[in-house]
């Protein structure tokens, strides 16, 4: 939890892109930035005097990423792609706080999240310039067919897929 929480002092400080790569990384994910380049070890992110890329894709795939962290989203201009595969810590909770980056994602994928249940998949609504969602081996979900025909009901533009 401690390493999930935003510190709003850092974020105002080093920037929402730093304070969110830290979050990610400090966690065992993965970011890619604009520029291309992607990173997986927190030891590697350039000395704070430096700026960074901005951050255009998270990769919370088997890592401790969870609701508390998602507030770090916020403010991160170019974010369009999240993955949360095989995440025990992803639930119903962290699925309201996609919220945070609604206004630029373009691409969410949530699978093997067994803590994910129909309430959460359908929170996935919120987000409004979304065009692919992936959605498959959530055991969490009762019916995930519903869940695609409902958020394919409320989000028109949104290619929803998975099995």
């Amino acid at each position: 939890m401690m390493f999930n929480k935003p510190d709003q002092e850092r974020i105002k400080t080093l920037g929402p892109d730093r304070a969110c790569a830290e979050w990610v990384l400090r966690n065992g994910g993965k970011v890619t930035w604009s520029n291309g380049k992607q990173l997986a070890d927190y030891n590697l992110l350039p000395p704070e005097s430096q700026s960074v890329p901005k951050v255009v894709t998270i990769d919370g795939s088997e890592s401790s990423i969870s609701h508390y962290g998602f507030a770090h989203l916020s403010g991160c201009t170019m974010l369009q792609r999240i993955i949360l595969h095989d995440n025990k810590y992803i639930d119903d909770r962290a699925m309201k706080g996609l919220e945070y980056g609604k206004d630029t994602l373009e691409f969410v994928q949530v699978s093997k999240c067994y803590n994910v249940t129909d309430v959460g998949v359908k929170e996935i609504k919120l987000l409004t310039k979304l065009k692919t969602l992936v959605l498959f081996n959530l055991s969490g979900v009762s019916d995930l067919e519903e869940c695609k025909q409902y958020l394919k009901s409320q989000m028109p533009n949104c290619k929803v897929l998975g099995n």
